[in-house]
């Protein structure tokens, strides 16, 4: 995993080393950037043709030294001034114009940096404006992209959008949660790594699967968590199938099938156990039925459970059945896509997290895992699991995970098993497809 930090946070571990060294920490940004733009340029800037955009700030500043070590090699330079008083005299701006960034072999965007917010304005408007609408080449960010929220990721009425970002320190929410902004992310150090790690990151970027559940040389079928599974209707008998192929795939021990679909799915899946028995977690509502009972009878329980679909909705629009979700002891998950979560009438993850006291899993393509004082983002890399029957195979992962341990950090790692599997599938894919390939994922998580 990969610790994120907020601007402040950043600015606060950069504050030392910049009083310390100036101007050179300056230059070691900006040669991380010429060393990215080299590498797009195929390692060969000479006689190539380098745009920059250049705010008055800090990366106006980096971008700049940037171009200096470019022209070294041989680039062609022109600058555009964003606003009012270039970081030092490099050169005449030059007025911006669609010709300049129609033939441009690579851009630099140095507008603005995480101090900013709201959408750019004035000339830096304008020269976004241009770009976007003319220029095809890659676009090299310092640090974010301007015009794009530092921490939300979403970007104001007038951005920049890269193809590549360089950032240096720490990454900053941006970074995942404005996936298609950033393009290519390139982390890179400025020193400031103890200051950082004496901090409590903001969140952590899930981009690899770690420490998943493996048998120990005294475990059986009972001792690393078994998953109890309400799944399934005459009307989705699919789901349930899903569910619990996520769930035995997943992890070695045993599953429990619960509901309603037993010949469907024990004829699917023969390796899964019909019937009430021993559980240490439990999985409610993909496939189900309106019907309550079922669902108040678990979240009267005091077993870890993962709530989804049919089930989170009914808690979403129901005020007796939230209130039995506060009143958990038990570790809950509640597992929405963004249909589904807007249905909770609340504005963010952490918000729903607060109100109920749960863990929060915010499906899409970057995923967000959030708890009481926790935050995860699964940046998946496509979309390909945004098809039927994909969430139905994600909740039995987490069932599974959340058996052998309940934790925001497990369900994040499930998260994160899922979109591995839907990615090894590259391409448009039927969830079951999805399923079959935990096999490989899991197999390759273990062995690390």
């Amino acid at each position: 995993m990969i610790p994120m930090y907020t601007p402040d946070q950043v600015r606060a571990a950069e504050q030392p080393l910049l009083a310390r060294l100036g101007e050179k920490l300056m230059l070691s940004a900006a040669f991380a950037v010429a060393v990215e733009c080299a590498r797009l340029l195929d390692h060969h800037p000479y006689g190539k043709r380098v745009l920059v955009l250049a705010g008055s700030g800090g990366n106006g500043g980096d971008a700049l030294y940037a171009a200096e070590e470019l022209e070294r090699r041989g680039a062609h330079i022109t600058v555009w001034q964003t606003s009012t008083g270039l970081h030092h005299a490099y050169r005449r701006p030059e007025e911006p114009t669609a010709a300049a960034a129609a033939r441009a072999d690579l851009i630099i965007d140095g507008v603005v940096g995480i101090g900013a917010s709201g959408g750019l304005r004035g000339e830096a408007a304008r020269a976004a404006s241009i770009i976007a609408e003319h220029a095809t080449c890659p676009v090299v960010a310092v640090d974010i992209p301007s015009g794009v929220d530092p921490m939300t990721g979403v970007p104001g009425d007038s951005y920049i959008r890269a193809t590549n970002t360089v950032t240096f320190g720490g990454l900053k929410p941006v970074h995942v949660l404005g996936w298609e902004y950033c393009g290519d992310v390139v982390l890179r150090g400025l020193g400031i790594d103890e200051e950082l790690a004496s901090m409590d990151p903001w969140g952590y970027s899930v981009d690899r699967v770690e420490n998943w559940p493996r048998p120990g040389a005294d475990s059986n079928k009972y001792t690393d968590g078994v998953v109890g599974i309400y799944a399934g209707s005459v009307a989705y008998p699919g789901a349930a199938v899903l569910c619990v192929e996520g769930a035995v795939r997943a992890t070695s021990p045993m599953v429990r099938y619960l509901g309603p679909c037993v010949t469907k799915v024990i004829r699917a899946v023969p390796e899964v156990v019909a019937g009430e028995g021993r559980v240490q977690a439990l999985v409610i509502g993909p496939g189900c039925s309106e019907d309550d009972t079922q669902l108040a009878e678990q979240l009267h329980s005091n077993l870890p459970l993962v709530i989804d679909a049919t089930s989170l909705t009914r808690v979403a629009e129901s005020e007796e059945l939230r209130e039995l979700v506060r009143r958990r002891t038990a570790f809950t998950v509640l597992t929405p896509h963004t249909g589904e979560f807007a249905r909770f009438g609340v504005a963010t993850p952490e918000e729903l997290a607060r109100e109920l006291d749960v863990c929060v899993l915010l499906k899409g393509r970057v995923t967000q895992v959030v708890s009481e004082g926790e935050r995860y983002l699964i940046e998946a890399g496509s979309s390909w699991a945004a098809t039927a029957g994909s969430g139905d195979v994600l909740s039995g992962i987490i069932g599974a995970a959340v058996a052998y341990e309940p934790s925001a950090v497990m369900v994040a790692m499930a998260a994160r098993v899922h979109a591995d599997a839907a990615a090894l599938c590259n391409g448009p894919v039927p969830a079951h497809l999805i399923a079959e390939a935990l096999t490989l994922v899991v197999s390759q998580a273990v062995a690390r």
